[in-house]
C-alpha cells in the first residue's frame, strides 16, 4: 500500500478555501465572488438566499459551495459548478467583463487581475495582474480612435456642407428642367400640329396620285387587252410592243411568265394588284435581263405599303426585287409637286420625332434628380455627397464595386458575366423606429440558387477617406460589406471612451 503524505496547510486550504474564499466579509457587509458589487445587496448576509428566476430558496450557506443549486445558477457566481453560469471580472484598472463560469479555477487566466483563478492563485500565484497593460494598450486604442473620429469629423463637417450644396443644385436644376420642358411641350405641341397637316396633305395628294395611277393602270388593260374580254392573255402579252423591250418583234418566255407570272390570263382585278407594277418597272428598266438578275433575293422591307404610305416595320422577309422596284417606280412617277408635299411630310415627321425626343429627355433628367434628392442622406445630409460615388475592391476571385446608394456588383476576375448582388433599398438598422445610419441594405439583386434575389448589407465604420475594405458572403447569396467613410465619425459613437473615464474615477 502506497501512503502519501499531506502538509496539513494544503488540507486546511483545501477543505476552506470554498467558504473562506468565495465569501468576504467586511465589516457587516458581504461582498460574493463572482459578481459585480452593486449586485451584493441580492445575497443578503446570513438569509436564505432565492434563485433569481424564483423557482428555489436555499440557505445562505450554499453560496458558492462549489454545487449547483439554482437552475438559473445565481447561487453559484464564483464557482464552475453551473454550467449556465458566469463570472463576474472586477479588472480594476481596466474594464469590468464576465466569462463562463467553467473557467473559474481551471488553470487558464481569463480576467486580466486573474480573479477567476483564486483557489489557483493562493496556492501557486498563477495569474498575474494584467490590467495595468491592458489599460494602457485600451488608452492607446482610445486615443487612436478618438483622434481618427476627431479628424473624421471635420471632414464629415466638410462633406455635410458639399452635400447641401448639391442638392440645393440639383433643386434649382430641377426649376430650370422644368421651365424648358414647358416650352419643349409647347415646340412639341406645334410640331406635332405640323407633323398632322403635313401628313393630312401627303395622304391627299397620295391618293390623288393613286387615282391616276389607277387610271393610267386601266387604260393600260385596255390597251392589252385587245379582244375586249376582260381579261389579259398570252397571246395579247406576245402583241403588246412594250414586252418586246430589244425592238426585234419578238418576247421571249421568260417576259412572258414574268409579267403572267406563268399564269395563262388574269382579269382587271389580278392586274391592278401585280401587273400594273411589273408594267411600270418595265416602263423605266432598260433591261429585262439586268432586272431578272436580281429577282429573290433577301431584302430589309421598305417603309412602303400598299398604299405608298408610311409604316414603322422593320423585320426582314424575302421580296422580289422587282415588286419593290415597281412600287418604286410607283413613287417615280408621282408629279414633282407631290414628291414636295411627301418630302414636307417626312421632314414634318422628323422635327415632330426630334421635339419628342427632347421632351422626354428632360422629363427623365427631372426624374433621376427627384429619385436623388428623395433618398435618406441622413440627418445633416452627410452622405449626400456620396451619392452615385463608386468604390472597387479585388480579391483573388471578384472585382467588387459599390455605387453608394445606387448598386452593388461582382465582376470575375476571369471575365465571366457581372453579377448584381443588389439596389439600393434602405437604411436597415433602426431606433425607436429611426434609422441609425450605420448598416445600408442592398436588394433584389440576381436570382440566386436558393431562389432568392441575392442582397447585401454594408456596413459602414468611421474612416478618413471612403474604402471599401472587405466583402464576405455570410450565406449563400447573403452578403456583408465593410466600408470606411468620414460621413459616420461622430464622436458621441465612441462609447467606450466614457466608460473608461468612469472607471478611472
Amino acid at each position: 500500500m502506497e501512503i502519501f503524505y499531506l502538509d496539513i496547510d494544503i488540507i486546511i486550504n483545501l477543505l476552506l478555501h470554498s467558504i473562506v474564499f468565495t465569501k468576504c466579509s467586511v465589516g457587516n457587509f458581504e461582498i460574493i465572488k463572482g459578481i459585480p458589487i452593486e449586485n451584493a445587496k441580492l445575497y443578503a448576509h446570513n438569509k436564505d438566499f432565492s434563485c433569481f428566476d424564483g423557482t428555489l430558496t436555499i440557505p445562505y450557506s450554499y453560496i458558492n459551495d462549489d454545487y449547483c443549486d439554482c437552475i438559473d445558477a445565481s447561487d453559484e457566481p464564483g464557482t464552475s459548478a453551473c454550467p449556465n453560469g458566469t463570472f463576474y471580472c472586477t479588472n480594476k484598472g481596466h474594464f469590468p467583463s464576465f466569462v463562463p463560469s467553467s473557467r473559474v479555477n481551471d488553470g487558464i487566466c481569463d480576467c486580466c487581475d486573474g480573479s477567476d483563478e483564486w483557489a489557483n492563485n493562493f496556492q501557486k500565484d498563477a495569474c498575474q495582474n494584467a490590467c495595468k497593460n491592458l489599460n494602457h494598450e485600451a488608452k492607446s486604442e482610445a486615443n487612436r480612435v478618438d483622434n481618427l473620429y476627431a479628424l473624421g469629423f471635420k471632414i464629415r463637417e466638410q462633406l455635410i456642407a458639399k452635400g447641401k450644396y448639391l442638392l440645393l443644385q440639383k433643386q434649382n436644376k430641377i426649376l430650370q428642367l422644368l421651365t424648358k420642358i414647358k416650352e419643349a411641350q409647347f415646340n412639341r405641341s406645334s410640331m406635332f400640329n405640323n407633323k398632322e397637316i403635313a401628313k393630312e396633305k401627303e395622304k391627299k395628294a397620295i391618293e390623288k396620285e393613286k387615282t391616276n395611277q389607277q387610271n393610267e393602270a386601266i387604260k393600260i388593260f385596255n390597251e392589252i387587252d385587245t379582244n375586249k374580254d376582260n381579261k389579259i392573255e398570252v397571246e395579247e402579252v406576245i402583241a403588246y410592243s412594250t414586252f418586246d423591250q430589244n425592238q426585234d418583234g419578238l418576247v421571249s418566255q421568260d417576259k412572258i411568265n414574268y409579267f403572267m407570272e406563268n399564269r395563262k390570263e388574269f382579269d382587271l382585278r389580278d392586274f391592278m394588284s401585280n401587273g400594273w407594277n411589273r408594267v411600270s418597272l418595265l416602263f423605266f428598266s432598260n433591261s429585262f435581263e439586268e432586272k431578272q438578275h436580281l429577282a429573290k433575293i433577301n431584302v430589309k422591307k421598305e417603309i412602303l405599303n400598299q398604299d405608298f404610305n408610311h409604316s414603322s416595320e422593320s423585320e426582314t422577309e424575302k421580296y422580289n426585287i422587282e415588286d419593290i422596284e415597281a412600287v418604286r417606280v410607283n413613287k417615280l412617277l408621282y408629279t414633282e409637286k407631290t414628291k414636295i408635299i411627301i418630302n414636307e411630310s417626312k421632314k414634318a415627321y422628323e422635327l415632330f420625332e426630334e421635339a419628342d425626343k427632347t421632351v422626354k429627355g428632360l422629363q427623365k433628367q427631372v426624374y433621376e434628380l427627384k429619385k436623388s434628392i428623395s433618398k435618406n442622406f441622413g440627418p445633416d445630409d452627410e452622405f449626400a455627397a456620396l451619392d452615385g460615388q463608386c468604390y472597387e475592391l479585388t480579391n483573388d476571385e471578384y472585382i467588387y464595386k459599390l455605387c453608394l446608394f445606387e448598386k452593388i456588383t461582382q465582376r470575375p476576375i476571369k471575365g465571366e458575366p457581372e453579377v448584381h448582388l443588389g439596389v439600393w433599398k434602405d437604411w436597415a438598422n433602426f431606433m425607436n423606429e429611426k434609422p441609425q445610419y450605420h448598416t445600408m441594405l442592398y436588394d433584389r439583386g440576381q436570382q440566386c440558387l436558393n431562389h432568392y434575389q441575392r442582397f447585401a448589407y454594408v456596413h459602414l465604420s468611421c474612416g478618413l477617406k471612403p474604402k471599401l475594405i472587405s466583402v464576405s458572403e455570410l450565406h449563400l447569396c447573403e452578403y456583408l460589406v465593410e466600408f470606411e467613410l468620414p460621413s459616420v465619425c461622430v464622436i458621441e459613437d465612441t462609447k467606450y471612451l466614457r466608460e473608461l473615464e468612469r472607471e478611472e474615477l
